[in-house]
């Protein structure tokens, strides 16, 4: 996927977000924070949980091997812009509660590769305003139903390699629903609490209980990247990364690399 949105209000992306305390029993579990504000109706309980029950959001963040580099999810880590990528390599729905899923992956920070695990919770899904701008992913304006899901996340990295510490905050993401109750993530819209489309995690990273919280932000492809970092794009027709971005790792996001599948390690 490579997005070229143009986003607004970058003082509203780093607002410092407050921690979360979660529970440390049978590892991080997402917290029932207020969600994000979304315009539109709220959909009541009953209706939440049987849309939740039925499709099966979490593959729209979930990596797919067949994409490649194509689905990472990219942002930025503190407040120079410091280059932050995820890959959910697996995705588990919880049977016994619609809109919990249980998650693993890598997230690459400071050239370091760091496996975690954790849950995300949707806990609220809004329909969008009819009269709100929506463009399909190919690339016509759709008058279908737009629904925004938000809610909580937390992460923890399952090894002191890198980073460590853990990853908390809130979840939204704009979806429509085929026929066949598949959802597809709509990647352009108009609303705010998914700064203007797609898939956005927005929160904080601490390295234990207590200690100080540094903001962190990731969306699909390098759409979030412009409501941060300021003229990250330069050029017009021919446009590529400004090189003052190569020092916080922004200097080879075209690069095919899996960095986030094991290396074989040849047997003599």
């Amino acid at each position: 996927m490579r997005y070229f949105l143009l986003l607004t209000a970058p003082a509203l992306l780093f607002a410092a977000p407050q921690p979360q305390h979660l529970p440390s029993f049978s590892g991080p579990t997402a917290s029932p924070a207020a969600p994000l504000a979304a315009p539109g109706a709220v959909l009541t309980n009953a209706t939440r949980t049987a849309l939740l029950a039925r499709t099966n959001l979490g593959k729209l963040w979930q990596h797919q091997p067949q994409a490649g580099t194509e689905d990472v999810l990219n942002g930025c880590f503190g407040y120079d812009g410091r280059r932050l990528e995820f890959v959910f390599t697996t995705v588990q729905a919880d049977g016994k509660s619609p809109g919990r899923y249980l998650v693993a992956g890598k997230f690459r920070c400071y050239g370091d590769v760091t496996p975690f695990r954790g849950s995300v919770e949707l806990q609220q899904v809004q329909r969008l305003p009819a009269g709100m701008k929506v463009i399909a992913p190919d690339y016509e304006e759709s008058a279908a139903p737009t629904y925004c899901a938000t809610g909580g996340f937390a992460l923890q990295a399952t090894s002191r390699h890198g980073l460590g510490g853990q990853f908390t905050g809130r979840i939204a993401l704009d979806f429509q629903l085929t026929p066949s109750r598949r959802a597809v993530l709509m990647t352009n819209t108009a609303n705010p609490a998914t700064r203007n489309g797609g898939l956005l995690f927005e929160g904080s990273w601490a390295d234990g209980p207590g200690s100080e919280t540094t903001p962190v932000v990731w969306k699909q492809g390098i759409a979030v990247t412009h409501e941060v970092l300021t003229r990250f794009e330069i050029g017009e027709r021919d446009s590529h990364i400004n090189p003052k971005y190569a020092r916080v790792g922004w200097n080879n996001f075209w690069k095919n690399d899996e960095w986030w599948v094991e290396r074989q390690i040849a047997q003599r």
